[in-house]
C-alpha cells in the first residue's frame, strides 16, 4: 500500500510541475519578446584597439616582397621544382671529408634494386648505406664492384675497398697434430 501511495504521489508532483511549465510557456508566448540588436554599452567590456605583435621568428621579420619566391612557387603544387643553385655544389666539394677518412666497411646486391655500399665516415660510430649515385658529406657513391666502390667529389674520385677476409694462413707449430684435410710429413 505504501508504494501505491507513493508511486500516486510522484506522478502527481510530475503533473503539478508540467502543469506549471505549460502556464510559463502560455505567458512567455503571449508576451512580447524584444529581438531588435542592442548598441554595445561603452565601459569596462570596451575592447582596446589590437596591435600589431612583436616578431617573434625570424620570419616574422621579413617582408612580403622577400616572401616573394615562396609565394610564386606554392609548396604543394605538381610543377615546383627545387631551385638549382651552384653555390650548393662548390660548398659541398669544399666540405667534403678527406678520402682517408672514409672506410668501406660492407656490400649488397639485391636483385631489382641498385647496389648499395656501407661506408662510414671518420668520426661516426655507424655507417651509412648509400646507393649507387647517392650523396653524403660531400662525397657520391658513383660505381660499386664486387669488393670496391669508387667515390667522387668534384672532381676529385677515390676507390674504397673491402677489407681482406682472411689472414695469410699461419705456419703449423712443430708438435702440434695436424689440421683436418693435412697429411703428417715424416
Amino acid at each position: 500500500m505504501r508504494t501505491k501511495r507513493g508511486a500516486r504521489l510522484a506522478i502527481s508532483a510530475l503533473a503539478g510541475t508540467a502543469g506549471l511549465l505549460a502556464i510559463l510557456d502560455l505567458q512567455l508566448l503571449q508576451g512580447d519578446i524584444d529581438i531588435s540588436p542592442l548598441a554595445p554599452s561603452r565601459g569596462r567590456y570596451e575592447l582596446e584597439p589590437l596591435h600589431a605583435p612583436t616578431p617573434v621568428t625570424a620570419l616574422d621579420k621579413k617582408s612580403v616582397e622577400q616572401l616573394a619566391e615562396t609565394v610564386g612557387r606554392p609548396l604543394f603544387h605538381p610543377s615546383r621544382r627545387p631551385v638549382q643553385r651552384t653555390e650548393a655544389a662548390a660548398s659541398s666539394e669544399r666540405t667534403a671529408e678527406p678520402p682517408s677518412k672514409l672506410r668501406l666497411i660492407g656490400i649488397v646486391r639485391i636483385a631489382h634494386q641498385p647496389p648499395r655500399a656501407l661506408i662510414r665516415f671518420a668520426g661516426e660510430p655507424m655507417g651509412k648505406w648509400l646507393a649507387e649515385g647517392a650523396e653524403h658529406k660531400g662525397w657520391r657513391l658513383s660505381k660499386v664492384n664486387a669488393r670496391s666502390v669508387m667515390v667522387q667529389s668534384g672532381q676529385r674520385a677515390h676507390e674504397l675497398t673491402l677489407p681482406a677476409l682472411h689472414s695469410a694462413p699461419a705456419a703449423p707449430v712443430a708438435g702440434a697434430a695436424p689440421q683436418a684435410g693435412e697429411a703428417k710429413r715424416k
